[in-house]
């Protein structure tokens, strides 16, 4: 099968080209610059999911399309871009696998559209939402909810399978992302911890969920693709114990949320940061808990891989390349 991948060059997008041509698959990689951590063997294209002119017919013979480029930032200044990427972008390779007659798209969104719980007992699925006061104060959020609209449309018309991975860990995270927190851990002395949780997964575990959604997914459906649901208390500490820090944690009270929040927004503005946010901040003090029954039902999936091995082989990577 020849498959067309987009943020091929990403932290997932990567570990999954590696999955498809291990399976035996041909890709095509859209790509906005030459990147030498393509394998030899994958037909790049460079262009741009925002003008659809300059990739134009490149997708034709393939059979599947997996779109995974996106903007990650939370930072309200980025909230046009995080659309135009994001939202259009999404868009725009719908559009075009309704030109080429493709037979099934698999289109990435996040975890991060189901919403959030205030209680570590309440676990959302794929019929959860988030509030519109969330949506409004969260700009990636607010993009990729509008790429899953788009997905929901044409999935009427083609097969079109949308993917919610969790937090992911593990190698080959080049620009950070997880590997934010894990970097920030390592080097502070004193570590507030949050009383909320997060769901975590391993990068290899997610990219088996993606591909089981291209071969097994239903059409206008979206799955959760988590691993383990931890309390931030244990996340942080698993990550303290693979980096042998020895930094002291002060555990946060709940009627801290909102003068932390603020703190951490006016940090955040002020350095310009696309992940520190005050609603980014608040959320930690609640859980993102997720349950992954449909995927586990519909598309066999399961996450084999422990969260202190994800840290470990991250934290290899970074180590290896210089990262942290």
């Amino acid at each position: 099968m020849r498959c067309f991948v987009t943020g091929g060059t990403g932290f997932i997008g990567l570990a999954l080209i590696q999955k498809l041509l291990g399976s035996g698959h041909e890709v095509v990689a859209l790509v906005r610059k030459d990147n030498n951590k393509l394998p030899k063997s994958v037909t790049a294209i460079h262009g741009d999911i925002e003008q659809p002119e300059t990739w134009k017919d490149a997708g034709y013979g393939c059979q599947r399309i997996y779109h995974l480029a996106a903007i990650i930032s939370f930072n309200t200044n980025d909230s046009k871009q995080l659309l135009a990427v994001n939202g259009t972008g999404t868009r725009n390779i719908l559009k075009a696998a309704m030109r080429w007659e493709i037979e099934t798209t698999i289109v990435a969104s996040s975890a991060c559209t189901l919403g959030i719980s205030p209680s570590p007992s309440f676990f959302l699925d794929e019929s959860s939402y988030p509030s519109q006061s969330i949506i409004n104060s969260n700009p990636y959020l607010k993009s990729k909810i509008a790429a899953e609209e788009a997905a929901r449309e044409y999935a009427s018309r083609r097969k079109v399978v949308i993917i919610n991975p969790t937090t992911v860990y593990g190698r080959g995270d080049w620009t950070l992302n997880s590997g934010t927190l894990i970097k920030t851990i390592t080097r502070a002395k004193v570590i507030p911890v949050p009383p909320g949780g997060s769901n975590v997964i391993d990068v290899e575990d997610v990219v088996e969920g993606i591909y089981l959604a291209g071969e097994r997914g239903q059409t206008g459906r979206r799955y959760i693709l988590g691993g383990h649901n931890l309390p931030f208390r244990a996340i942080f500490s698993t990550i303290a114990q693979v980096a042998r820090t020895k930094a002291i944690f002060v555990p946060l009270h709940p009627w801290l949320r909102q003068p932390v929040a603020l703190a951490s927004g006016l940090f955040g503005a002020l350095s310009n940061s696309r992940f520190i946010t005050s609603q980014i901040v608040n959320d930690m003090f609640l859980f993102k808990y997720y349950s992954t029954a449909l995927a586990e039902k519909e598309l066999q999936f399961i996450a084999k891989r422990d969260f202190k091995t994800s840290v470990e082989n991250a934290w290899s990577f970074y180590m290896e390349n210089r990262l942290i």
